[in-house]
């Protein structure tokens, strides 16, 4: 209803001042009130680095004479809004009227003066400060549901899809295209959880769950990989090519963390490749899911899958790849027949 009140004493005063465009604006450039464009509401004004505009933010009234091809005269004049107690400058009004009409001394007047009346700049001023001041209340108010709803979310997407969104946005890249990358795959599985879930509590089934992913995913995060998914009991992890060294930290870490914490009686299993993959966003056009997929991310779960409890395989890619006090950490040179693998795999357990 405010607004409305103003659009209209807005209206008449550009009939009774003759002028040509009226528009308002917040201190940070966003438009607020267009008369001319009522679609750049909402959009920031493409000359807010103007020094006119700048010279408004900082409390002064500026105006220049603009000549036209016609001969035509027009003055554009930016008056800063300001907080009657502090004399905060929370808005600018641009003013752009002909002045061709007026003679030379009349016009030197108002490039010195500004002579807009006072009564109109007083309504203005009252008006404007409730606008601007509920503009910024509901920009707030949007401001805390979109971050409230962005956290929530975050806790339902993966880390590698979160990065993905926001490289697509600040990047203007296609989001649902894929590529090969290469990087290293991290696989973990609780050893004998569907046997303990059948015959636990639910609630506690979740508990125990939660509790056991909370330790990995830390140590994960910690060296540098981002969860990809949970499924089940089982969590897949990618660390950057490169990263081999912290994706096996990562893993002894948490087979220590887990053995030494009396909360915990179960044990995992680890799997750790190398290699390139498939990367992008896989589903349908209402639920998908970013990801990586391909030979070197189905040997990370045959690996992991193979693996003896509370232990570590890594593959020979991955070992050829650490510095030499890790390998050490790690028995001598073995060979596993992998499911769709036509050779044996060559794999590294870790010393126990």
């Amino acid at each position: 209803r405010e607004i409305a009140e103003f659009r209209k004493e807005i209206a008449l005063a550009v009939v009774v001042f003759d002028l040509k465009k009226v528009k308002l604006f917040r201190v940070d450039g966003l438009t607020l009130y267009d008369h001319t464009t009522p679609n750049n509401e909402g959009l920031l004004y493409a000359s807010r680095y103007q020094p006119g505009f700048i010279a408004a933010t900082q409390g002064e009234i500026h105006s220049e004479i603009e000549v036209e091809k016609n001969g035509r005269r027009f003055m554009e004049a930016y008056l800063p809004i300001q907080q009657p107690d502090t004399d905060q400058v929370i808005a600018i009004l641009e003013i752009y009227e002909d002045v061709s009409r007026f003679d030379r001394q009349v016009q030197t007047a108002l490039q010195q003066a500004i002579a807009l009346p006072t009564f109109v700049f007083v309504c203005f001023n009252f008006v404007l400060f409730l606008i601007v001041a509920r503009a910024d209340r509901i920009i707030a108010d949007h401001t805390h549901l979109l971050v409230s709803i962005r956290r929530n979310m975050e806790k339902y997407l993966s880390q590698s899809a979160v990065v993905a969104i926001y490289q697509a946005v600040s990047e203007s890249k296609e989001l649902f295209r894929g590529e090969r990358q290469p990087l290293v795959v991290f696989f973990s599985d609780i050893r004998g959880f569907t046997a303990y879930s059948e015959s636990t509590e639910p609630e506690q089934v979740v508990e125990i769950l939660n509790e056991i992913f909370e330790i990995q995913a830390n140590i994960i995060h910690q060296q540098g990989g981002v969860i990809d998914k949970f499924v089940g009991d089982e969590i897949m992890a990618i660390f950057t090519a490169g990263q081999e060294a912290n994706a096996v930290r990562a893993a002894i870490n948490i087979l220590e963390a887990i053995d030494q914490n009396p909360s915990v009686n179960q044990s995992v299993g680890i799997g750790i490749h190398s290699g390139e993959a498939v990367v992008g966003s896989l589903g349908t056009k209402t639920r998908r899911d970013y990801t990586a997929i391909g030979d070197t991310i189905n040997t990370g779960a045959r690996l992991c899958a193979a693996c003896p409890a509370d232990n570590l395989y890594i593959s020979d890619t991955v070992f050829k790849s650490l510095p030499l006090n890790l390998q050490a950490e790690f028995s001598s040179h073995d060979a596993l027949k992998l499911k769709g693998k036509a050779e044996l795999f060559g794999v590294h357990l870790l010393r126990g």
